[in-house]
């Protein structure tokens, strides 16, 4: 036989790739890189953003000196009282006590305006004064027992060139003879309330005290208040009830009333480590500023020092920075809890209560006679012992903030201790802005862990039986329909939850708690049942079926659990579970309440964790089980003991990304709850959360304003919260996968 032909031998086909090919691979290769640049660049602007927007709340108050000059005209200074300016600062004024007239100063010129006599001081000389924060009156006592009641006011025309013209004048509207025996008045103060009328206070030389009201074109009237006085008064303050009335001596005493229609009712006196040197009520009245003699700047208000407590008692409060020198003044704001302080030795500063901040420091060439708050917080006027007085301009935006009145503790006004509170605005300027962001971080990490104690159960143990047990044909069926829940908007999800879920859950609420103990035990008793039924029935159940039955079965747990709810009420809660809930553990039950959250929330959770559970479930390589099975474990121990922990880095994940989504979540936490800032975890009350917030006050919130920029605050604070999470979540998910890639 002829030999059989050589084979050729066998070449490896030699594959090109055009170039038109390879561009669009490095092309795409190109896009992608950039994209994810992109995406980096992106967040890190967003953060960088919020995080300018946020700094301005922490920068420190700024002032310029406008001008310092002699004021003109004037008397000794101890003839100078009651310094004012006007809220467009182109005029101050004072009392002339020398003269008995209102004398104005136009602050362009640095030369008197305009002097308007007062009647009754022409013939009763001023001996003391006092100036009202806001509104501009004055309150005169004069060296024969009388209180003389004076308005200060300002007319603006504008002309066709927009010119602003400022005129000033001033009125005398009332006296009243305070004193029969006509002894000076050396001390005044008075307060006016929303009507109008004034409740004052004086003091002769000799300690004796008087308390009265006085309305316009009314007249007035006043009384003594009897006292036992320890040395020489040398400050007084009356609220704008007038029944508060506060008096203190050179003794370093402090007494206080609490007067009402009993002007003998004296409420308690205070022994002080140094005397008070001047005293002011903040706006508001509730608060009293103390100026002492070793220069210690305080704020008292009162406390109860038990729940009977009728009348408050003061504490001492807030303890600001003291000055250098005996203090000499305080001024209050007129708008908010910050005020002035001047010591005898020309130092000068500007605080905030609510805060304690310092908020500016400067000194004046001599001691201080009078200090002055502008009307809108702009400027501040400030006399010296030599008449010579300085304006200077103020750029203080966010007075109330720091760091403390964001995450700690803060006794606000009003309340018997300190506490963690967000109440951003009121009805009036009286009001003490809080903007503790305590309470909405607890409200976000509450509603985010009864939405995955709800959510995170259901959704991992679906998605387990789901890729370990379920048919293939009803998972082909079950599957995508749960992933579809995840389209829906959460608005309707918290619509459906406040409208219609939370009436229901507080009629029902006994049946519901009991419902997590009955389907179980339904459940457990039908399988109990299941195993002794006879092989050739449980044979009609195919593998991978049993779906059907546990419908019915987690069902028929819950009617179970609702028929048996009221007559668990009626036996262990008399028929009325609120008072117990509220007799146990102090917490009133609300209708919109945590449970409410975790249910609606967890409809909208539990799509994102059973998807990416049972994506990690399923990928699990089938060697594993067949491994298992092989060594004689069951199904349930193959998924329990193997494909549990094989996938636990992906469950993980599903369950990061799930709170993640949880504590963003902004439109069902604020249809469905209470959307209270309030500190508890208890599950029958509501919360208000950072992203609710946010989309709550920002529309009440002015640009470049403190609540504006404390919202920014709250962005970030979810921003870092949402990054933190995530990096924690990766650094587990990898030494998990770490610790099974082995396996």
């Amino acid at each position: 036989m002829p030999p059989a032909p050589a084979t050729a031998p066998f070449r490896k086909p030699i594959y090109t790739v055009s170039r038109r090919v390879k561009i669009i691979d490095r092309l795409s290769d190109l896009f992608i890189r950039l994209g994810g640049l992109g995406i980096i660049v992106i967040v890190t602007l967003i953060f960088v953003f919020i995080g300018l927007q946020t700094l301005p709340l922490f920068r420190p108050a700024q002032d310029k000196l406008l001008f310092a000059a002699q004021l003109p005209d004037t008397p000794a200074p101890e003839r100078l009282l009651a310094l004012g300016i006007n809220e467009y600062e182109s005029h101050l004024y004072y009392l002339d006590a020398a003269a008995g007239a209102i004398r104005f100063i136009n602050t362009a010129t640095k030369q008197t305006d305009r002097v308007v006599p007062l009647p009754t001081l022409q013939e009763h000389p001023a001996v003391s004064a006092y100036r009202s924060p806001a509104r501009d009156k004055l309150i005169i006592g004069t060296a024969d027992g009388r209180i003389v009641f004076a308005t200060v006011s300002f007319k603006v025309d504008y002309g066709a060139d927009n010119s602003r013209t400022v005129t000033a004048s001033a009125q005398e509207i009332g006296r009243l003879e305070v004193d029969p025996e006509g002894k000076p008045l050396v001390q005044v103060h008075a307060r006016m309330n929303n009507n109008g009328d004034f409740h004052f206070a004086a003091a002769t030389a000799d300690g004796r005290l008087f308390t009265g009201k006085f309305v316009e074109d009314e007249g007035g009237e006043a009384a003594p208040v009897p006292a036992q006085l320890v040395g020489r008064v040398n400050a007084l303050a009356i609220d704008y009830e007038g029944n508060r009335f506060f008096v203190s001596t050179d003794q370093a005493r402090l007494y206080q009333w609490y007067l009402d229609n009993d002007r003998e009712k004296f409420f308690k006196s205070y022994e002080l480590p140094s005397p008070i040197t001047t005293m002011d009520f903040l706006i508001g009245d509730t608060a009293l500023l103390f100026g002492f003699q070793d220069g210690k700047v305080e704020s008292w208000f009162g406390v109860r020092e038990q729940e009977t407590d009728v009348l408050k008692p003061l504490h001492r409060i807030h303890i600001f920075e003291p000055l250098p020198a005996a203090v000499v003044k305080v001024q209050p704001s007129g708008r908010d809890k910050g005020f002035l302080a001047g010591g005898a030795d020309g130092t000068v500063r500007l605080y905030f209560s609510t805060s304690e901040r310092t908020l500016l420091n400067f000194k004046l060439g001599a001691g201080v006679r009078d200090l002055v708050y502008a009307p809108k917080l702009t400027a501040l006027l400030a006399l010296d012992t030599a008449r010579e007085f300085q304006l200077h301009h103020v750029d203080n935006p966010h007075p109330e903030i720091s760091f403390k009145a964001l995450f700690g503790k803060v006794h606000y006004e009003g309340y018997d201790k300190p506490d963690y509170i967000w109440q951003s605005t009121g009805g009036t300027d009286d009001f003490e802005a809080k903007f503790n962001l305590v309470p909405l971080i607890i409200g976000t990490l509450k509603g985010a862990f009864y939405g995955l104690l709800f959510a995170i159960p259901i959704a991992v143990f679906a998605a387990l039986y789901t890729s370990q047990f379920m048919h293939p044909s009803l998972r082909s069926v079950l599957k995508p329909t749960i992933e579809i829940m995840a389209a829906l908007p959460s608005v309707v999800i918290g619509f459906l939850a406040g409208l219609w879920l939370a009436p229901l859950l507080e009629e029902i609420m006994v049946g519901v708690l009991l419902a997590g103990l009955a389907i179980p035990l339904v459940v457990f008793a039908f399988v109990c049942l299941w195993q002794l039924a006879p092989p050739s029935l449980r044979r009609r159940l195919p593998d991978g079926r049993e779906f059907y039955l546990l419908v019915p079965l987690v069902i028929a747990g819950f009617m179970l659990a609702y028929w048996l709810g009221p007559q668990v009420d009626a036996l262990c809660f008399k028929g009325n579970y609120k008072q117990w809930v509220f007799d146990t553990f102090g917490q009133q039950f609300e209708q919109r309440n945590s449970l409410v959250i975790g249910i609606a929330m967890g409809f909208a959770v539990i799509p994102i964790i059973f998807t990416i559970s049972e994506d990690a479930f399923s990928n699990v390589p089938t060697s594993f089980k067949s491994a298992s099975y092989a060594l004689g474990a069951s199904k349930w121990q193959t998924a329990w003991r193997v494909i549990m922990p094989t996938a636990s880095p992906g469950v993980f994940s599903a369950i990061m990304i799930g709170f993640g989504r949880a504590v963003g979540e902004t439109m069902i936490v604020l249809m469905a709850t209470g959307n209270t800032p309030i500190m508890s975890f208890s599950p029958f009350n509501g919360m208000r959360t950072l992203s609710a917030n946010i989309a709550v006050e920002i529309p009440e919130a002015p640009a470049e304003g403190t609540l504006y920029r404390v919202l920014f605050v709250a962005a970030l604070l979810l921003f870092l919260l949402t990054f933190a999470v995530n990096t924690v979540a990766e650094v587990v998910r990898q030494r998990l996968r770490a610790r099974y890639q082995a396996v």
